[in-house]
């Protein structure tokens, strides 16, 4: 219900100002008429990001229109009318995917499905924010930390990386790129401990496929400190720091970079190369690039490609890992913004 109520506002009849209350602000209105036991038994209910936008809109509604609290409880009513509780701890779920599908497959298609039938692992981290974390991970073991960083949204992932120790960095994505699937027990002990830890100082019966070198790919690639981190790895495994990099930056993200980046990066190209890694590319990013060209040079790439006729996925697939490996340079030189680039380029 607070879910429906934090949605988008619609228009409420009986008052113009609780016309343009926003959904936070209708919820922030119906804690602050409850009990505070009964507000706070709510709040516990929601996650960081709603206890977050509701404890902001209590200070805006502080000295609403009595009609404005009319109109809102009106809807509020008007919107539960109609809901009742189904199995909220998805009891009845499993128990109907268990008939169907049998309990390994249930359970994997639950953990799919998420929450309320599969409590997501780490969510009390979501009340940190990025140095918090890396500092409850600082003391922790390596392996620890890089299937803790494995369940983090990348950019935040990013983040609490670079927050880390310098010293734990090369362990730590070596870790991530190697991760095998982790035991659902060995997961639940750890984030009990973590949680444990974090209060002194203030589910699934598979195995979870964690992390890999697509993910730590990404998770460089966001980071602010790229360059470094595929140092520190190369230190320790330079070919796996050479697939990191290729994954870092793969040709459909050409898609993202800016009008101006794109030409710098077809002047450094070779057209001949360009128009072999165009044969794998869609019409979009062909637009894209013949659309950051003068009208000759685009007319030209397109007769080439026209008279190049089918090719091996294979060469390809090298063109575009060469054509790549050029936008990696000028990345990292800072000649241009690669997509997802942290602060290390402004």
């Amino acid at each position: 219900m607070t879910a429906a109520l934090l949605a988008p506002p619609a228009p409420l009849a009986g008052s113009a100002e609780a016309a343009a209350l926003t959904g936070a602000q209708k919820c922030a209105i119906l804690v602050l008429l409850l009990e505070e036991p009964q507000a706070a038994e709510l709040l516990r209910r929601m996650d960081a990001a709603e206890v977050r936008a509701v404890g902001e809109a209590m200070l805006s509604v502080a000295e609403i229109d009595p009609a404005a609290i009319d109109a809102v409880l009106d809807e509020f009513l008007a919107r539960t009318r109609g809901v009742s509780t189904l199995d909220a701890q998805g009891r009845q779920v499993r128990a109907v995917l268990s008939r169907a599908l049998g309990s390994p497959r249930a359970e994997r298609v639950i953990d799919d499905l998420g929450p309320p039938a599969a409590a997501r692992r780490f969510a009390g981290f979501d009340w940190l924010d990025e140095p918090g974390i890396a500092a409850l991970l600082a003391d922790e073991h390596p392996q620890a930390i890089a299937v803790v960083i494995a369940h983090l949204p990348e950019r935040m992932a990013a983040t609490v990386l670079d927050a880390l120790p310098q010293a734990l960095h090369s362990d730590v994505v070596l870790r991530l790129a190697t991760l095998k699937p982790v035991a659902a027990e060995v997961i639940a002990d750890l984030e009990a401990d973590l949680e444990a830890k974090l209060a002194a100082r203030t589910g699934s019966l598979t195995n979870a496929a964690l992390a890999g070198t697509d993910f730590t790919a990404r998770l460089v690639n966001y980071s602010s400190n790229q360059k470094a981190l595929l140092a520190a790895l190369a230190s320790i495994d330079e070919s796996l720091a050479a697939r990191i990099a290729e994954q870092s930056f793969v040709f459909a993200d050409l898609l993202q970079l800016s009008t101006k980046d794109m030409q710098l990066v077809l002047r450094e190209v070779d057209p001949a190369q360009l128009a072999v890694a165009l044969k794998g590319a869609d019409e979009e990013l062909k637009a894209k690039i013949f659309g950051a060209m003068s009208s000759r040079a685009a007319s030209q790439l397109q007769d080439d490609l026209a008279e190049r006729g089918p090719m091996k996925r294979a060469e390809v697939d090298v063109a575009q890992s060469e054509v790549c490996a050029q936008v990696r340079k000028l990345g990292e030189s800072g000649a241009i913004m690669l997509p997802g680039a942290g602060e290390a380029y402004v």
